[in-house]
C-alpha cells in the first residue's frame, strides 16, 4: 500500500456543505496498486469519489474508506496548538500546587501562633529571654507577609495562564472542527497496464462549511433627485470549521441546495374541527461571464516615440509616470449549472478552518434605479426616500444583508430578498427633511339617537393630510393611510367623503395615493367617516 500526497485543489461551497477535490500524482509500475490519501476530515462517506488519468488501459478498481486512530491531531498546526494547550495546563497545575503548599504553610504558621501563650509562662519561669520572644514574633509576622504576597502573585499568574489557555483552546476548537483526533483515509485500488504516471483525483462532501451573500449598495442620485444609479457589490462570505485549512485553492460558490434537491414538497390535507384552529402540516419547499480587465499603464504612442528617439541617437524624453486610475475590483465568473448558478473566484484563495467569515467579491454591477418618497403619517410623520432598483444582470441575487451608502454617506443595513434577473427590489434610504407631512383630525362630532331611533350612537371623524415639498425639484410621493375596519356586526363604519380618491383601496381599507409634488408645492387630502353602534357598546377612541 502506497501513500499518496494529494493536496486540496478545488473547493465548491454550498449553503450548508462543501465539495472538496484533492489531486495528486505518482509514478507507478505496471500491475495492481493500493493508494492511500491520509488524514482526511470527517466527511459524508457516501460522497467519496475517485477518478484519474494515466496510460491507456489504466483502471480504478475500488474505492474504500478506513479510519486512522491517533492520540493527537496529526496536522502540524493542530499538534502545535494541542502541545501549547498541554504546556499551559501544566503551568496551571503547578501554580495550583504552589497555592496548596502555601495554604498548608499558612495553616502551620497559624497553629504555631496558637502556642504563643506558652511564651508568657517561659518568660515568667526564666526559661525564655525577651529577645527570643521578639525574634519569634518578628519571624511569624514576616512569614505571614511573605505568604500574603506569594498568594497574590500566584493568583495573578494563575489568572493570566488560564486566560492564555482559554484563548489557545478556542483557537484549537475553531481550527479542529471536531473533538476526536482520528482521521479518515481514502483507499483507492488501481491497475496500471504499463509503468507510468497516474494523476488521481479524490472528491468528497464535508459539512461545517457554508457561504452566504452580502451586499454593498452605493446609491448616487441625479440632480433632479428622481433617478440615479446603484453600484452593487456582490460579496460571498465563506465560513468553514472542517478541521483542515483550504490553502491556495480554486474556490467556487454554488447556489444549489443539495440537502433540498431530493425532496419534493407534497401537500397535506387541512382538517377543521368545531371550536378549534385549523391544523396545517407544513412541508419544506424545495450569466453572463465577466472577464476582468487590466488598466492601461501608458499611452499608446509613448513607448514607440521613445524608441524612435533612441534609434536616431537623440536623447529620449523621460517617460512621465502614468496618472493614477481607479483600481478595478477582481470579480468571479458566473456559470449556470442546471437550475443553479456557480460563481468561480478569479484567483486562488486561503480559507482557514476557523469558522470566521472570509469575504470574496463575486460581482460588481451598475444598476438603474428610480426614487420616490413613501409616507404613512398615521405611524410616522416623515417622508422616507425609497430606491426602486432593477436587477439588470443575468444572475440571481440571493437573500442577504446589505450595507447602504447614499452619496458616500453610510445609511444603515437592510436585507435584500431573493431577486431574479430583471426583477425589481426596493431599498429605503432614510428620511428627507425637505418634505413636511402633517396629519390632523379636523372634526369629531357625536350624535346620540333616541329610543325610537334604535338607541344608536354615531360619531363622525374627519382627517386632513398636508404635504409640502420644500425641495427645488418635484418629488414623486406615495402616501399611505388607513380607515378603521369593523369586526362586529353591530358596529358599522360608513364612508361619507374622500377627496381626492386613492389610487388603491383594499378590502381592509388600506389606502394609497400616488402623485407628483412640484417644487415648493403643497398637496392636501381630506376624508370623513362615521362610526355607528349601540350606545351600550364600548368603542375605543380614535386618534
Amino acid at each position: 500500500m502506497t501513500d499518496l500526497a494529494a493536496p486540496i485543489k478545488d473547493v465548491t461551497v454550498y449553503a450548508d456543505r462543501a465539495l472538496i477535490t484533492r489531486v495528486g500524482s505518482i509514478q507507478l509500475a505496471a500491475g495492481a496498486h493500493e493508494l492511500r490519501v491520509n488524514d482526511l476530515p470527517s466527511f459524508l462517506r457516501e460522497s467519496l469519489r475517485a477518478s484519474g488519468q494515466g496510460p491507456q488501459g489504466t483502471r480504478i478498481l475500488d474505492v474504500d474508506i478506513s479510519t486512522s486512530f491517533y492520540s493527537g491531531p496529526p496536522e502540524s498546526e493542530l499538534l502545535a496548538l494541542q502541545t501549547a494547550c498541554d504546556l499551559l495546563q501544566q503551568r496551571v497545575d503547578i501554580i495550583r500546587a504552589r497555592q496548596e503548599a502555601l495554604s498548608d504553610r499558612r495553616q502551620w504558621l497559624r497553629a504555631l501562633g496558637e502556642h504563643s501563650r506558652e511564651f508568657a509562662k517561659g518568660l515568667a519561669s526564666g526559661q525564655m529571654k525577651p529577645q527570643e520572644c521578639a525574634d519569634f514574633f518578628s519571624f511569624t509576622a514576616n512569614q505571614a507577609l511573605e505568604n500574603a504576597e506569594a498568594e497574590q502573585d500566584l493568583g495573578i499568574q494563575l489568572k493570566q495562564v488560564r486566560e492564555e489557555l482559554a484563548a489557545k483552546q478556542r483557537e484549537l476548537a475553531s481550527k479542529q472542527g471536531y473533538d476526536l483526533p482520528d482521521r479518515l483515509t481514502a483507499v483507492v485500488a488501481v491497475e496500471m497496464p504499463i509503468e507510468g504516471e497516474l494523476t488521481l483525483e479524490v472528491s468528497y462532501l464535508v459539512t461545517q462549511a457554508s457561504w452566504r451573500p452580502q451586499y454593498d449598495v452605493r446609491v448616487s442620485m441625479d440632480e433632479d433627485g428622481n433617478r440615479g444609479k446603484v453600484e452593487l457589490t456582490y460579496i460571498g462570505q465563506v465560513c468553514q470549521s472542517t478541521g483542515e485549512d483550504w490553502k491556495q485553492v480554486s474556490l467556487a460558490l454554488s447556489t444549489a441546495r443539495p440537502s433540498q434537491a431530493s425532496r419534493l414538497p407534497e401537500l397535506q390535507p387541512i382538517y377543521i374541527n368545531p371550536d378549534s384552529h385549523p391544523y396545517i402540516v407544513a412541508a419544506s419547499a424545495p450569466l453572463r461571464k465577466m472577464a476582468t480587465r487590466l488598466p492601461a499603464m501608458s499611452s499608446p504612442g509613448s513607448i514607440p516615440d521613445a524608441l524612435k528617439d533612441m534609434a536616431w541617437g537623440g536623447q529620449a524624453s523621460a517617460l512621465e509616470p502614468p496618472s493614477p486610475v481607479q483600481a478595478e475590483i477582481a470579480t468571479a465568473t458566473t456559470e449556470q449549472s442546471g437550475t443553479a448558478y456557480v460563481f468561480k473566484i478569479a484567483r486562488s484563495v486561503d480559507i482557514p478552518s476557523d469558522n470566521l467569515p472570509h469575504k470574496t467579491t463575486v460581482a460588481r454591477d451598475d444598476l438603474p434605479c428610480e426614487f420616490d418618497y413613501v409616507s404613512a403619517p398615521t405611524l410616522d410623520p416623515a417622508a422616507h426616500l425609497r430606491a426602486r432598483i432593477t436587477n439588470t444582470t443575468e444572475r440571481v441575487l440571493l437573500p442577504g444583508s446589505s450595507s447602504i451608502f447614499l452619496s458616500g454617506e453610510y445609511v444603515g443595513t437592510t436585507q435584500i430578498k431573493m431577486t431574479a434577473p430583471r426583477e425589481q427590489f426596493k431599498l429605503f434610504l432614510g428620511i428627507d427633511d425637505a418634505i413636511k407631512v402633517k396629519r390632523e383630525r379636523i372634526e369629531r362630532t357625536v350624535e346620540k339617537g333616541a329610543l325610537l331611533q334604535s338607541d344608536l350612537r354615531r360619531t363622525t371623524y374627519a382627517y386632513r393630510i398636508t404635504l409640502h415639498n420644500y425641495a427645488t425639484f418635484p418629488r414623486t410621493i406615495v402616501l399611505r393611510d388607513r380607515i378603521p375596519v369593523s369586526q362586529h356586526e353591530r358596529l358599522k363604519i360608513k364612508m361619507q367623503s374622500m377627496q381626492p380618491q386613492p389610487a388603491e383601496r383594499t378590502k381592509l381599507e388600506l389606502l394609497t395615493w400616488r402623485f407628483t409634488l412640484p417644487a415648493d408645492g403643497e398637496y392636501k387630502l381630506e376624508y370623513r367617516f362615521m362610526l355607528e353602534h349601540p350606545q351600550d357598546m364600548q368603542v375605543g377612541e380614535l386618534p
